[in-house]
This record gives C-alpha cells, structure tokens and sequence, in this order.
C-alpha cells in the first residue's frame, strides 16, 4: 500500500514540475560555482536564492513580510550590484 502511494506521488505533474525544476537551479548553481571567482559566486547565489524565494512566495500567494521584506530585497540587489561592479572594474 505504501509503495502504490509513494509511487503514484512521483508520476503525479504536481510532484514531477516542482522537482525538475528545482533540479535545473541545482545544475545552474553548480555550473555557475565552476566557472565563476567563488568570491563573487556563492554571495550572489546565496542572495539570489532568498530573492527568488520571496517572489515565488508572493505569486503563490503568501505573506512575504511587507515592506520590511521588499526593502530587504532592495539592499540585496543593491549588494549584488555592488559585488558584481567591483568584480567587473577589477579585470
């Protein structure tokens, strides 16, 4: 019985998309830690992935916080900006 639904769960579309998709930022992730200065890469991925976690909250419907969390993304994309400016002068 078990095995039917832990089976059944994973053909289900509901379960796949969220799965491969999820395995698709894991590959970028990766891929993007091999050929990039880890000093750069880590904090931009690190801050990218709360970023993307508030919008996907805030189109899904939930409460992501107000303006305290959209004055949060604000400074980290204003870092990562940063982080990436000063990278760039330096080559």
């Amino acid at each position: 019985m078990a095995r039917t639904i832990i089976f059944s769960s994973i053909g289900s579309c509901k379960y796949l998309m969220p799965f491969l998709l999820n395995q698709c930022g894991s590959l970028l992730y990766y891929l993007t830690l091999a050929s990039t200065d880890l000093t750069l890469a880590v904090p931009i991925c690190n801050s990218l992935a709360i970023i993307f976690t508030l919008i996907v909250g805030k189109a899904l419907g939930e409460d992501i916080g107000g303006k305290r969390a959209v004055a949060g993304m604000v400074l980290t994309i204003t870092g990562i900006s940063l982080c990436i400016t000063s990278s760039v002068s330096k080559t």
